[in-house]
């Protein structure tokens, strides 16, 4: 099969031949077929049987925040999928690698949870690295229990000190499984709470669950601004980078922050990083003390306040042990739904040999 690198334009054939990406994750991973480059750097290569008419891609790009792992996606379209083409095309692009500071890398992709994606990136050697669970909450299904704690909340900027301390310690914690790398303060303000990131607000929860290193804080929230006109709103991501998963092939997406969701109404639901402060902490896998009932139950307050007059959407990962206790309860009382599951895979070195 003809394989050759990808160029200027084959992204817009390509989208004529594949069908429409299934989750919100899908779109955002194609992004990544555009051509190599050195700045970001990415490797990506295209298959056409005949000139001009592609079947399939693939791509390889740096993770700037999790570099320790770079991010591959590979994609072929429906009536060509089961030839082997996908392995062919991951074969070529791990080999455009050579030389570069990819080769050698371990690779992730994020899949759509049970798809024929996540079949033929574990048929690569991939395994489970983390799970995400992108669910909504109801306008109202939260009211604020208890009247009080008024003295607890706090609105900030989303540019505060404080916040951008606790939440570099908390993501930081929470992507464990996924090293980050070292990180400045400004760095994480420009890729998570920044206008240019969409950053809108900010709310802290003081509690007994809070850590000393954070001054006492608990759980924190920050809110993305949406546009007046949008259908599609966009989840920053709480644990992975941006990723999903194309028609049938393991896929990644690029970017660090944000996972587009799909809601096709005429407003869209508030979109929200919840982190506890809690999951910082080195016993945070406990969840049998008070301690994690406590911030359990902080992480829920603040998620009821912030979810008073408008439908809310949280990312949830399985390094999240706190919001992933919420989240399950949540779904088992049905009064939050899910909107997507996808899973993060790890894959072996790329083979450039």
């Amino acid at each position: 099969m003809p394989i050759r690198e990808l160029n200027d334009g084959d992204d817009l054939r390509l989208n004529e031949v594949f069908a429409d990406a299934t989750t919100p994750a899908g779109h955002m991973a194609r992004s990544l077929f555009r051509p190599s480059s050195d700045s970001p750097l990415i490797r990506s290569v295209i298959a056409e049987v005949v000139p001009d008419v592609p079947v399939g891609a693939a791509a390889i790009a740096e993770s700037p925040l999790h570099p320790y792992r770079a991010w591959v996606h590979v994609e072929v379209a429906a009536e060509e999928q089961g030839q082997g083409q996908g392995r062919e095309l991951f074969e070529a692009v791990c080999a455009e690698t050579r030389g570069t500071a990819l080769e050698g890398l371990d690779l992730r992709a994020r899949v759509q949870a049970g798809s024929p994606g996540e079949g033929f990136a574990r048929a690569l050697g991939f395994t489970s690295l983390t799970t995400t669970r992108v669910i909504k909450v109801p306008a109202g299904a939260l009211p604020p229990a208890g009247g009080g704690r008024a003295e607890d909340l706090e609105i900030v900027a989303t540019g505060s000190v404080k916040l951008t301390k606790a939440f570099l310690d908390w993501y930081t914690a929470v992507n464990r499984d996924d090293a980050v790398g070292p990180l400045t303060i400004g760095q994480v303000n420009s890729a998570f709470l920044s206008e240019a990131a969409g950053a809108h607000g900010a709310a802290l929860l003081n509690g007994a669950a809070g850590t000393a290193e954070a001054g006492g804080l608990s759980a924190f929230a920050v809110s993305y601004a949406r546009e007046a006109d949008e259908t599609a709103g966009t989840v920053p991501s709480a644990g992975e980078p941006d990723a999903g998963t194309g028609a049938g092939q393991p896929g990644a997406g690029q970017g660090e922050g944000r996972a587009i969701v799909d809601q096709a109404v005429e407003e869209a639901p508030t979109e929200l990083i919840l982190g506890s402060m809690f999951e910082t902490r080195d016993d945070a896998a406990d969840t049998t003390g008070e301690d994690f009932a406590a911030a359990v139950a902080d992480a829920e307050l603040l998620l009821a306040r912030l979810s008073v007059d408008a439908d809310v959407v949280i990312e949830v990962t399985s390094g999240m042990p706190v919001i992933s206790a919420l989240a399950d309860r949540l779904l088992e009382t049905g009064t939050a739904t899910e909107l997507y599951r996808y899973e993060t895979l790890s894959g072996p070195p790329a083979d450039a040999s």
